[in-house]
C-alpha cells in the first residue's frame, strides 16, 4: 500500500476554522470587514473610481468573489483606457490605466499562494501602470533596485515641471496590503506637489516583491534600506543629502527599521502604526486575513508554528537606541491592530527627536469619520510638511500634538518627559 502525504493547508488555523465567519461578516459589513481598503484605495484614485467600488460592494458576498469581481472591473477600465488611447484622448487613457492598475492590485490582494493567476494579475497591473506612466502629468519610471539575487520593484516619480537637477526625495512604502501603486496619487499628490521626488517601492514580502520571490524576513528590510540608499546615491535626480522616508501601517514598522539603520536619512514619518512587539493583536485577535497574508509574504504559509516563532522577532525595541533620524509617529489612540502604548514606548526610547501626532478615538487606518480625524490636521499633508522641514534643515522637537474631537490640537507632554 502506498501512503499519500496530504499537504498542509496554507494560512493559519483560524483562517480555515473561521472561514464561514469571514463570509458572513463580509455579507453584512461589506468589503471593509477587516480594514478600510475601499477608502485607502480611493485616496490615490480619486472620486471617479467610487462607482467601481460601489459596484464591487454590491456583487461581493463571500471571500471567493473578490478576485473575479475586481479582475472584471480592472479589465473594464483597461479596455476603456485602450479605447481612449486609440482615439488620442491621452488624459482619459491616463486615468483609466491608473484605475485599472489599482483594481488589478486589489484583485491580487486575496491570493496568498504562489500561482500562475497571481503572476498574471501582477503582470497586468504593471503593464497598466506603465501605460499610465506614458501619459502621466509627470515623469514616471519603472525601477528595479538590485537586492541580493532579485530586485526591489519600484516606480520613480518626479514632480510636474521637473527641469533637471537633484531633488529632495521620499522613500515611500505602504503596508502589508498596499502595493507601491497606491503610494502616489493620480492627481494632487501631497509629496509631488511639495517638490519631492518619490520612490514608491515594494519591500521584501510586500506587493509585487513576493510575487517575484523576495519574501519577508525579520532583517530583510534593513538590507533593503541599504540597497535603496545606494540606488539614491546613483541617481542624478536625487539629492542624497535630502532623502527622507514615509511608511504606513506595517510600513510604519519596516520604514522604522530602515530609519534606525540609515543615519543619512534626514527624517522618517510613519503612520497607522504596527509597533506591537510580536504582533499579537494583528495576528491573533484581528481578522485572520492579516495573518494569512503575512504568512505567505514570509514564505511560511504552510507552517504556522514556524511563522509564530519568526513573528516574535518583529520588534523595534532593539533598534531604537541606534535611531539617529528624526522620527515622526502618526496614530490613532484607539488603534485596534497595535495598542498605542507600544508607540509611546518606542518614542521614549529614541535618542533622536520623536514627535507624535495622535488622534483621539482614531482607529488604525485614520479613515473612519471620528471628529479628530475629520476636523483635525490632514495627516498626510502634516507628514509631508514635517518632512519638508527636515530637508530644509530645520530642527525637530520632542512634542505630542494630540488632536481632540473638535479638531483642536492640544500640546501634551512627550513620553520622554514622563520617564
Amino acid at each position: 500500500m502506498t501512503s499519500t502525504t496530504i499537504p498542509r493547508p496554507s494560512g493559519p488555523r483560524r483562517w480555515h476554522e473561521q472561514r464561514w465567519v469571514i463570509d458572513s461578516v463580509l455579507r453584512t459589513d461589506g468589503l471593509e470587514w477587516d480594514q478600510p481598503r475601499v477608502a485607502y484605495t480611493l485616496r490615490p484614485m480619486g472620486v471617479d473610481a467610487t462607482a467601481d467600488f460601489r459596484l464591487a460592494q454590491s456583487r461581493i458576498h463571500k471571500f471567493a468573489d473578490l478576485v473575479p469581481v475586481f479582475t472584471e472591473l480592472a479589465e473594464r477600465r483597461e479596455q476603456l483606457a485602450l479605447e481612449a488611447e486609440q482615439a488620442g484622448r491621452t488624459v482619459s487613457a491616463r486615468e483609466n490605466y491608473f484605475h485599472a492598475a489599482l483594481l488589478f492590485a486589489t484583485a491580487e490582494w486575496s491570493i496568498w499562494e504562489d500561482c500562475a493567476q497571481l503572476v498574471d494579475l501582477d503582470d497586468r497591473k504593471n503593464a497598466c501602470y506603465a501605460k499610465y506612466g506614458e501619459f502621466a502629468d509627470h515623469r514616471v519610471e519603472r525601477v528595479d533596485v538590485p537586492f541580493g539575487d532579485g530586485a526591489i520593484p519600484a516606480w520613480f516619480h518626479l514632480p510636474p515641471g521637473y527641469a533637471g537637477g537633484p531633488l529632495p526625495t521620499v522613500l515611500s512604502c505602504g503596508g502589508m496590503d498596499a502595493a507601491k501603486e497606491l503610494n502616489v496619487n493620480l492627481y494632487g499628490d501631497k509629496f509631488l506637489e511639495r517638490g519631492f521626488a518619490v520612490l514608491a517601492f515594494d519591500g521584501p514580502g510586500q506587493g509585487e516583491a513576493p510575487v517575484r520571490g523576495v519574501k519577508f524576513t525579520p532583517t530583510a528590510w534593513i538590507d533593503a534600506g541599504e540597497a535603496l540608499m545606494a540606488w539614491c546615491r546613483s541617481r542624478p535626480e536625487v539629492d542624497d543629502d535630502r532623502v527622507v522616508a514615509f511608511g504606513l501601517s506595517f510600513g510604519s514598522y519596516w520604514m522604522s527599521q530602515i530609519a534606525a539603520t540609515q543615519p543619512d536619512l534626514r527624517g522618517a514619518a510613519v503612520g497607522l502604526v504596527c509597533h506591537e512587539p510580536g504582533c499579537h493583536m494583528i495576528f491573533e485577535m484581528a481578522s485572520p486575513s492579516f495573518k494569512a497574508r503575512y504568512m505567505w509574504m514570509s514564505g511560511l504559509e504552510h507552517d504556522e508554528a514556524a511563522f509564530d516563532e519568526m513573528a516574535q522577532q518583529i520588534d523595534l525595541r532593539p533598534l531604537m537606541p541606534g535611531m539617529r533620524v528624526p522620527w515622526l509617529v502618526i496614530a490613532g489612540d484607539e488603534d485596534e491592530l497595535s495598542p498605542m502604548q507600544h508607540s509611546y514606548d518606542l518614542a521614549a526610547m529614541s535618542p533622536s527627536p520623536a514627535p507624535m501626532l495622535v488622534y483621539q478615538q482614531g482607529r488604525h487606518a485614520l479613515s473612519l469619520p471620528t471628529g479628530s480625524v475629520a476636523l483635525g490636521p490632514q495627516w498626510i499633508g502634516y507628514a509631508a510638511d514635517w518632512l519638508l522641514d527636515r530637508v530644509a534643515g530645520l530642527p525637530a522637537a520632542d512634542v505630542v500634538d494630540y488632536v481632540l474631537p473638535t479638531g483642536a490640537v492640544e500640546r501634551r507632554p512627550h513620553p520622554k518627559d514622563l520617564v
